[in-house]
Parts: C-alpha cells; structure tokens; sequence
C-alpha cells in the first residue's frame, strides 16, 4: 500500500500521519482530555514533540471543532460526551491534521439525522476544496448512495463491484451479496440511487400457494407487494413495458408475461398468461381502465374461473367509467365480478384471499 506513493510502514510515524488522517468507530482515551486537547492532538504530526504547538496549530484545531460543531465543548471532557459528540470531536480531530487522504471507519456512528447530513457534507466540501481523497468505510447504502462518488463493494473479503453510485447499488448486487429482494429507485434531481427493503415472507413459514394478478396502470401493484409480503408466490400479467405494473413486478423479481407499450396483447402472450392464470391457486383481479390493447386480460380472467380457479376482484370505481371498448369490458367485467369475491380494494381482496387460504391475518 502506498499513500501519494509513499508507504506508510516504511517511513517515520510523524511523517506517515502527515499523509493520513483516521477517524475510528469509537474513541476510548485512556485519561480525561478536553475536547480542544483531543483535536490538538490532530496537529501532533506538524509540531515538535517539545513544543505545544504555536498560534496556527491552535487556530488550526479551533476552525476544525466550528467545522465539526464542537467549539462549545472545548472545555469538556471528553469522557462525559454523549456517542455522537464525541465522534464530532474525532472528525474535528482529523480536520485538524489536514492530512491530503482522510480514512474514516463508520464515521456517522451515534450521529443524528442532521449531524449525519453537517458531516458529510464536510467530508465532500474537503475533497472539493482541497483535493483531499476521502475514503470511508459505510453499511448504509443510501448514505454511500447519496454522497460518494465511488463505491466499491466488498463480500468475502474481495472486491465484487466497483464504479459510481447509480452502477454498483443495483438489487441484483443487493440480492447476490446480502441475499435480501429491495426496490433501487433513483432521485431524479441528483441521479443518486436510494434502497427500500422489500418486505420479505417469514422464511421459516412454507411458501403458499401462486396467486396470478392481473392489474395494469399501476392497479395491481398494492396487490402484489401485499401478497409477496404474506408469503404467496405470485405472478402477473399481461402487462405493458414502462406501466407501474411492470416496474413494481421487476423489482419483486415477479414471473410476468409484458408486451410493448401501446401495443395490444397478442395471441401467443395471451395463451402464455392463460395458463399462468389457469394453473393459480387463485387468481386476483384489480380494477384499470380497460381498452383495446388490454381487454384480452379480461377474457383470461374468464378462462381461468371456466377453469375453477377462485376469483378475486377488486372495484374501487364502477366499470363504467372504466370502459373504453364500447361495451365489451363492461359485458366481461359483470360475468367476472358474478363469479368471484368482489372488494373496495386491494387491501380488503388480498385480506379475503388470505383468510380463504388459511394463511390468517398478516401481522
């Protein structure tokens, strides 16, 4: 390892300190400091080791504890700090040793939410202002997410991805590395990926039966996630590519059948989607605006109750003003609604759904 292509182990102390600053996970001082006398500390690797250092090293560790908003604890011990004071003294302490590479292991360990935001935003303004390298070592993802330029994540000991933000912190990375299924959507403003954990099934419950959704115009994304979270295995579709739906089904890692946007389903993505329905334990049907290009969904609902399968539906709004078929919809829709469980929402459907399985209300 070398820092600004020296290496740290083959060199004095004093000097190796000059080219890294570290700011640990904890501080344990061994006897009772202020907090001024730890951040002086940061100026030891400038000053001799007979000298107390001069009016720049002080005014050095005193514009250090402004910028970690420490100063109105230099008189205190450092012991009698509460957790997230003190890891503002420790920041403010490597701010003192200006040092060109600042390492910092969890460095937002017992901060608030607005000391976690004034750090940070700290960190970046030292590797703009002065082009010090700021490496830091993170379990938050959306923290990395928000505020480095580079991100490279470990598993085992080793390196398994690498590059910007929005190119490492993917649910495939997510899914492979910590075994958990999580939505990545990116701010748009910044372009900056922020994670949600998708709620997961209890694993040590068997898996319950699939239940196929058919949804479109975001209509059915309530019910998937609330079925996934109960433990069912569920499918969906036919959707169109870009619909809520669709995007909703990706990110849960659902089976779909998709076709292109504003393209009608066609016979061999219906005959797919049929049999999907058809071999559901049960099958959900939530409540879009119907037209030409998705009234098929309609028909493969019917062919699946023709079939047996248990039917759910959902009817916020009267298919009436729903319907942009002419009538078609409409006719389809009473048959459907005449021979399953009609509810007011996907909440009430999924809550009936999971009653009828035996599954009970979730928790």
């Amino acid at each position: 390892m070398r820092l600004h292509g020296v290496d740290p182990y083959a060199v004095a102390a004093r000097t190796a300190a000059r080219l890294a600053a570290v700011v640990p996970q904890e501080l344990a001082p061994a006897f009772s400091f202020t907090v001024l006398e730890v951040v002086m500390m940061g100026r030891s690797p400038h000053i001799s080791a007979w000298r107390s250092g001069g009016p720049g090293d002080w005014a050095a560790a005193r514009e250090a504890m402004t910028t970690a908003s420490v100063q109105h604890l230099a008189d205190r011990p450092i012991e009698e700090l509460s957790g997230g004071e003190r890891q503002r003294a420790v920041i403010a302490q490597a701010l003192a040793q200006a040092a060109p590479i600042l390492l910092l292991d969890e460095p937002t360990t017992h901060l608030d939410l607005r000391h976690v935001l004034d750090a940070m935003l700290v960190m970046r303004t030292l590797a703009a202002d002065t082009g010090a390298a700021v490496l830091a070592v993170f379990h938050d993802l959306n923290l990395a997410g928000a505020f480095c330029d580079r991100i490279y994540a470990l598993a085992g000991g080793r390196v398994v991805a690498a590059g910007r933000p929005a190119e490492v912190i993917l649910p495939s990375l997510l899914r492979d590395v910590y075994g958990v299924e999580a939505d990545v959507t990116l701010a748009p403003a910044t372009g900056r990926p922020s994670v949600a954990l998708t709620p997961a099934r209890d694993r040590r419950a068997p898996r319950l039966r699939r239940v196929h959704v058919i949804g479109g115009a975001g209509r059915g994304a309530a019910a998937a996630r609330e079925l996934v979270e109960r433990g069912f295995e569920v499918t969906i579709g036919v959707l169109h590519a870009t619909d809520t739906d669709e995007v909703v089904a990706e990110r849960l890692n659902l089976l779909r059948v998709t076709v292109p946007v504003f393209v009608p389903i066609d016979p061999a993505s219906a005959a797919e989607c049929r049999a999907m329905a058809v071999g559901a334990a049960a099958v959900l049907v939530c409540d879009p605006p119907f037209g030409p290009g998705n009234v098929e969904n309609l028909s493969i609902a019917l062919a699946a109750a023709d079939a047996g399968v248990p039917m759910y539906v959902v009817e916020a709004s009267p298919i009436e003003d729903r319907d942009f078929t002419g009538g078609l919809a409409a006719r389809l829709w009473r048959q459907l609604t005449s021979r399953g469980r009609v509810g007011r929402s996907a909440e009430e459907v999924v809550e009936a759904l999971t009653r009828d399985a035996g599954q009970g209300p979730a928790p």
